[in-house]
């Protein structure tokens, strides 16, 4: 298990929030899931890649890159 921390660019208002974490909260692996527009950053932890992440959020009107990836113990 990990946590993965993305920065998704475009995530200013509380419908872009509903819409980044729904293209991410169904995903198999996904643990929790927890979402700052302030800071544009979604928090993920569970038994699945950034790649996973990344390629869920693509094709959306959000840029996401990924700032860390930290195991769990």
């Amino acid at each position: 298990m990990q946590t993965i921390q993305l920065y998704v660019e475009g995530m200013r208002c509380p419908r872009c929030v509903r819409e980044a974490t729904a293209r991410l909260r169904d995903l198999p692996g996904v643990a929790t899931l927890t979402a700052d527009r302030d800071t544009g950053q979604i928090t993920v932890t569970g038994d699945i890649s950034a790649t996973h992440l990344l390629s869920a959020l693509a094709g959306s009107s959000f840029t996401a890159e990924v700032r860390s990836v930290t195991p769990v113990r």
